[in-house]
């Protein structure tokens, strides 16, 4: 398979690989970009890695954010349409999961053909509100609940006061997005569903998260040391982790697991 690349400002692709197995789609977290997951593909010779680049930051930064998941979905899914052609799979992290889930329920929707898995981590399934209502704080009180979560530690803050400033609007305005979401019932989604979670991660229930009951097929749990963003300091193990589920195994890096 040869895939050729998404072609959109919504994408970026990262690494070059001669003949991938599947692509890896990535949805990243509030305030999040799709640098988040530049180099994932230093672990993998098996899986192109493809990240959601969403509007209010990098070379996007001077577009208006979206406050509300609809919209985003009705924009988002006919970028991603082209992907169904070939194997594929959606990975989201806290916001991300809840992107990706709404993302492949248009695709059932719409009858497209679906992807191998929707992996995600860092967020309760759907049917539940999240658990701290954040985006409305003044700035001050949301950078520390920030930090509280380790999306920030206060050396960054100190170092990078200027980016953090300029970025405020947009993790505020994805705060919005995801803490306006209401759900809707649905029937379950076709896809095995795998569950990735940091064992001192405070933002997710225990065990499956409850979103075992959103997919027909198989729900699997894969539990890692950290917190809330331990996707960032776990990231060649999660990459692992993702081709076993896939049925791809040992095809990173010689020495790099």
């Amino acid at each position: 398979m040869r895939p050729t690349r998404l072609g959109s400002r919504w994408f970026r692709s990262f690494g070059e690989v001669t003949d991938p197995v599947c692509e890896v789609v990535c949805f990243p977290h509030a305030g999040g970009s799709a640098a988040m997951f530049q180099t994932w593909h230093r672990a993998t010779s098996a899986l192109r890695i493809t990240a959601v680049q969403l509007p209010g930051r990098e070379v996007r930064l001077g577009e208006r954010p979206f406050l509300e998941m609809t919209a985003l979905v009705d924009a988002l899914v006919p970028a991603l349409r082209p992907l169904t052609g070939r194997p594929y799979a959606f990975y989201g992290h806290s916001m991300g999961a809840l992107v990706a889930f709404e993302v492949l329920r248009r695709f059932t929707a719409l009858e497209l053909p679906l992807p191998r898995a929707l992996f995600v981590s860092g967020r309760d399934a759907p049917q539940y509100g999240d658990q701290e209502e954040v985006h409305h704080l003044p700035d001050a009180e949301l950078l520390a609940r920030l930090r509280a979560w380790e999306g920030m530690e206060p050396q960054d803050l100190s170092t990078y006061e200027e980016l953090v400033t300029l970025m405020l609007p947009t993790i505020r305005a994805d705060l919005t997005l995801a803490e306006t979401y209401r759900y809707a019932p649905g029937p379950a989604l076709p896809v095995p569903v795998r569950v990735l979670r940091g064992a001192r991660d405070p933002l997710m229930r225990p065990r499956d998260a409850g979103w075992a009951v959103q997919t027909s097929a198989e729900c699997s749990v894969r539990e890692f040391e950290g917190g809330h963003y331990f996707v960032q300091d776990q990231e060649r193990s999660v990459v692992a982790h993702i081709e076993a589920a896939l049925g791809v195994s040992g095809t990173g890096e010689a020495g790099t697991r």
